[in-house]
């Protein structure tokens, strides 16, 4: 299977480097300047959310209706519905996020980590093929529709990284005389490090449950403080 793959940030060169390890032909594309035809039986889509509409824009009328497209967004009811959109309505559409980055693969490989995947448009042989390349990279699939897991994410992800963005005027670093909850928080700390700005932005603005996740917080925040 030839895989494409635009968008050549942190997470696409990963990518990009895990696929090409198992064998995949991998090619890079830059719809901003190619205006030729993508040939690829599978297109990665690994643009910043708030640049995905535009890319999908951009690269719909180069596509074979077979390629099958696939989405990596840290959020999925925004792109799962521009992909609708956009896309021929008989265009293979496949929404993921997977739950982990350069960092944790660095450290401990791509072996077992977790990939949520939502099956938009795409036939019982298509999910096949994008299944079995799941298995080469030895990642765990987790079946999830875009609304359940944007309802998740606002907890698991967009909240933890705005405590992260909070903790960080504290400066907080590592000290003799620490609790392991302390130790959480120095994790908490260090997304902000690792992490664009942009990336942050983007999972509290297109994911439509964060803001109300993000209130209900600091109004128990102020709640205990008014206590205090």
């Amino acid at each position: 299977m030839n895989i494409g793959i635009i968008g050549h940030g942190r997470f696409g060169r990963l990518w990009a480097k895990s696929l090409k390890g198992k064998g995949y032909v991998v090619k890079m594309y830059d719809p901003r300047i190619r205006k030729e035809r993508i040939d690829t039986d599978l297109l990665f889509l690994l643009v910043p959310i708030s640049s995905f509409e535009q890319c999908c824009k951009k690269v719909a009328p180069l596509l074979s209706l077979s390629t099958i497209v696939v989405d990596a967004c840290s959020v999925k009811m925004y792109p799962a519905r521009v992909m609708r959109t956009v896309f021929h309505r008989t265009q293979p559409l496949i929404a993921t996020h997977p739950l982990f980055g350069p960092d944790s693969v660095r450290q401990s490989g791509i072996k077992g980590k977790k990939i949520v995947v939502s099956y938009l448009r795409a036939s019982s042989a298509q999910q096949k093929r994008f299944e079995q390349i799941l298995q080469t990279l030895q990642l765990t699939s987790i079946l999830s529709t875009a609304q359940r897991h944007d309802q998740q994410m606002a907890r698991s992800q967009a909240l933890v990284h705005f405590i992260g963005r909070g903790l960080e005027p504290l400066r907080l670093r590592p000290q003799l005389v620490a609790t392991p909850d302390y130790e959480t928080l120095l994790r908490m700390t260090d997304l902000v490090h690792h992490d664009t700005q942009q990336l942050f932005r983007d999972l509290q603005n297109y994911n439509p449950y964060s803001k109300r996740m993000r209130q209900t917080f600091v109004q128990n925040l102020q709640r205990i403080e008014r206590t205090l």
